[in-house]
């Protein structure tokens, strides 16, 4: 890392390399034997890595988190750790998407029945007691779930209410 920085400031010319391998603490010549000395088996490794990653990232629309590039990597024969993919994913600037938990809250009976329109989505009344509506809803609580059920005339505020556990 030190010497990485080192090279970025020789390139722009802001210091010599003599005064700061001697303010860093480096030496010199293993700021060079650093320069010259090929790119490690991992690093190429990672590289090629990256690459397959990106493209199974791209396939699946930008969706796959760590795991599912994982499972990818698999289907292809490569091997490889959570952690890894993780760190080259971070590298990259690849994120996976999270939806939401999704949850079956309604569960139809075996014969169900669709409820009749007797006000044909005629939402206002003439008078009162000429037309009710109503509604339920249902609110996790910490004992568990509670059922709302609202009841209210078309022409007044809601009147009435109820409330099970």
């Amino acid at each position: 890392m030190i010497f990485a920085a080192i090279a970025d400031w020789a390139e722009q010319d802001e210091f010599p390399v003599d005064f700061m391998c001697t303010e860093l603490q480096v030496s010199r010549s293993g700021y060079y034997a650093w320069r010259t000395r090929p790119v490690s088996h991992r690093a190429l490794a990672d590289i090629d890595l990256t690459a397959r990653i990106r493209r199974i990232h791209a396939a699946g629309r930008g969706n796959p988190g760590v795991r599912r590039v994982r499972a990818g990597l698999a289907a292809e024969g490569i091997r490889c750790g959570l952690g890894r993919i993780w760190r080259l994913m971070q590298a990259a600037d690849l994120q996976g998407r999270h939806p939401k938990a999704w949850r079956r809250t309604t569960i139809k009976g075996e014969k169900p029945v669709s409820a009749p329109d007797l006000i044909s989505r005629r939402f206002t009344a003439a008078a009162p007691n000429v037309a009710w509506c109503g509604d339920i809803t249902y609110v996790r609580t910490w004992t568990g779930w509670a059922y709302l059920a609202i009841m209210w005339n078309q022409v007044c505020q809601p009147l009435t209410w109820c409330c099970a556990a």
